[in-house]
């Protein structure tokens, strides 16, 4: 009896060998048929305008080849004796590998279709929510396919599927209280996307950060400070706090005031506010045409002058570089005129 008559498992060599043979000559056959498919639809591709045949291609690789090897396997089984509980544990396998393949398709087709299809429906519209959803609904449309095709597999092992699902219904629970920080920021990246508060590039304070929109993301809000540092912010607590956009503000209302001496005579007094008027007409970035200074007070230690006006958008981008302009140009001027600015003192006078 030679070694090609012996049987292992109830089968001689040349069953195993067919079997082999099968498998393999099937999988390189499943290789040329791809690669000259995918060569021609390519080919197709350059002279269509469609996506349908870029979405065929995305289908071709992976799936096909596996979708050929499960029909090798589920024809090679008839090429070999097998018992009952070895046939079984045999079906299983397949079954497993077919419904791994069927959610492999179906993934790959759903991301086909949302890069080709939705997604440059998305550059088009003027809102921003959409492109930071996609991405997500992406990935929960294949958790979703993932999770189902998961529970077949574990029913075709022999598991009781619904004792797993009750168990994972306790720890879902317990994973839903655990996760109320991350449902609120998600909550809130979409309000935020949706309402518009505020956008990519524009200054905003949020309690006690001041500082330039970086990134809008479904989770957290990040802030670049005055000082160079980048602030994540929860999303949540930027919906639930006092958020101020100042990069909507058309202008800005600055108001302060210059005390001049007691002694300071009225002549003065009204060149200094021609002064003032002067250096703001002559300021970029400053509203020209909206303005006062006034006289408003006697203080103790000083005639105090009241100065209103208004940062332009224009000036906006060059905030403390237009007030310090403005501010040295009345000063410098002041020099000139020998106006001069009180300090805090106290005259006594005694009578003799």
């Amino acid at each position: 009896m030679g070694i090609f008559d012996t049987l292992y498992l109830g089968n001689d060599l040349p069953d195993y060998l067919l079997f082999f043979a099968t498998i393999i000559g099937s999988l390189v056959v499943a290789k040329i048929i791809t690669w000259t498919t995918k060569k021609f639809v390519k080919a197709f591709a350059k002279k269509t305008k469609t996506k349908a045949d870029d979405l065929l291609v995305e289908l071709l690789e992976g799936p096909v080849l596996l979708s050929v090897f499960i029909a090798a396997l589920h024809f090679g089984q008839h090429l070999l004796n097998m018992s009952e509980q070895a046939a079984d544990f045999y079906n299983r396998g397949v079954m497993i590998l077919l419904f791994i393949n069927i959610a492999w398709y179906l993934v790959r087709f759903i991301n086909g279709a949302i890069i080709h299809y939705i997604k440059p429906l998305t550059k088009k519209t003027e809102t921003d929510l959409d492109d930071h959803l996609l991405p997500l609904m992406r990935k929960l449309v294949n958790f979703l396919i993932y999770s189902i095709v998961l529970i077949m597999v574990i029913d075709k092992l022999g598991f009781n599927v619904s004792s797993l699902l009750a168990g994972l219904g306790i720890g879902g629970l317990a994973f839903a209280l655990a996760a109320q920080d991350l449902v609120g920021n998600l909550f809130g990246g979409i309000a935020i996307l949706m309402d518009k508060p505020f956008k990519i590039g524009d200054r905003i304070k949020v309690g006690e950060v001041d500082g330039y929109v970086r990134e809008i993301g479904l989770r957290t809000t990040r802030v670049e400070t005055f000082g160079g540092t980048m602030m994540v912010l929860p999303n949540s607590k930027v919906v639930d706090s006092v958020t101020e956009n100042v990069s909507a503000e058309k202008e800005r209302r600055m108001v302060f005031t210059i005390g001049v001496e007691y002694g300071t005579t009225i002549a003065k007094l009204e060149k200094g506010k021609e002064l003032i008027v002067k250096n703001i007409k002559a300021v970029k970035g400053l509203n020209h045409k909206e303005y006062n200074v006034q006289f408003v007070e006697f203080d103790d230690s000083s005639l105090n002058l009241r100065i209103q006006y208004w940062i332009t958008m224009a000036g906006m981008d060059k905030y403390f570089d237009v007030q310090d302009e403005l501010n040295m140009g009345i000063k410098r001027d002041f020099e000139k005129a020998k106006i001069e600015m009180a300090f805090p003192t106290q005259t006594v006078h005694v009578k003799k």
